[in-house]
């Protein structure tokens, strides 16, 4: 009977970090535009109190590992307790064999930095030096983790809707970037309009945009990143139509790029722009930015494959480490 490595969220806290997380979001990206990642639509299950149970399968050829994610997204009272847990079961695609179930938790949060700082990587301008973070909760944090991995970043502008909260963050962050200057902002303009990489890590499920184009320097970068539903939006559509657009999946923002489609919507935009997977780009395929006056856009919408990817290094990390419990299911 063939064993399974569990790997719970403290073990997956000691082994999981965006920097580390990084190549596996590259090659996550490459494996989309390559057509070696296959990826369902999200389908979710609601209930009566607000939880709904999501179920995000994926799987990647090229590292012969296939999976789901598996978690509750939840209501306002297991929100409060806390109590939301998900997993994520990976299967080696030759032999069926159920090799992990990795914890979930920290993934999401984990991945989505790493995959901006993958495409950052090949389409940010190689002296950026500023940074703007548009929500300081725990997606702007890993942002932050992200774009120092891949820049030398020597200032970061980080908003907030509460101010105390981009105070907080900015000094949280500053003990582990000591070198590095940390600004609170009070309006998202102000920590904006001079920042050569922008990224929006708010919720992003309102109308109304906490990034507008006229506020965008040339040249600049920007991670688009909190809105992953057609209900909502984080830029403006002039933001969308000053930028060169790039994806994680040309075919899921056609369904869930609020940034575009929202605009849609209200008439900022006429119609879907063009856009380039970042796959492509990593791939070496495209050039990506062309000119260092453009301003590049990463459309990220989060999809599976990147959480199987991630959970796959947490498991060979484990695995050579002897971290977690192997236990026969």
């Amino acid at each position: 009977m063939n064993k399974t490595l569990i790997v719970n969220r403290a073990q997956c806290e000691e082994i999981l970090t965006v920097e580390k997380c990084i190549p596996y979001m590259k090659t996550a990206l490459i494996g989309i535009s390559d057509k070696q990642a296959k990826v369902l639509q999200r389908t979710m299950i609601p209930h009566d109190n607000g939880n709904m149970l999501a179920n995000m399968p994926a799987s990647l050829v090229t590292e012969n590992v296939a999976g789901s994610k598996v978690i509750i997204f939840p209501g306002p009272q297991t929100a409060k307790m806390g109590t939301n847990q998900g997993i994520i079961p990976l299967f080696d695609i030759t032999t069926g064999e159920l090799t992990a179930i990795i914890d979930a938790e920290l993934i999401t949060v984990v991945r989505t930095a790493a995959t901006s700082a993958a495409a950052t990587d090949v389409l940010a301008k190689k002296d950026s030096k500023t940074l703007a973070i548009l929500g300081s909760g725990k997606q702007g944090k890993a942002h932050v983790q992200g774009m120092l991995a891949v820049r030398d970043i020597k200032t970061v502008y980080m908003w907030d809707l509460y101010f105390d909260a981009a105070k907080q963050a900015c000094e949280l962050m500053k003990l582990q970037y000591p070198d590095v200057e940390f600004i609170p902002c009070e309006t998202a303009k102000e920590a904006a309009v001079n920042a050569d990489i922008i990224c929006t890590t708010t919720p992003g499920k309102t109308e109304r945009p906490v990034l507008l184009g006229d506020w965008v320097k040339e040249g600049a970068h920007i991670n688009a990143v909190g809105t992953c539903s057609a209900r909502g939006r984080e830029l403006d559509g002039e933001a969308v139509k000053k930028s060169v657009i790039f994806s994680d999946w040309t075919e899921a923002c056609h369904r869930d790029a609020g940034d575009i489609l929202f605009n849609i919507s209200i008439g900022e935009l006429d119609e879907m722009p063009p856009m380039v997977e970042a796959g492509e780009v990593l791939a070496g395929r495209h050039p990506g930015r062309t000119d260092e006056k453009q301003i590049t856009m990463f459309e990220s919408v989060g999809i599976s494959v990147e959480d199987i990817a991630a959970a796959k290094m947490i498991y060979q990390y484990a695995k050579e480490n002897n971290i977690g419990t192997w236990l026969e299911i």
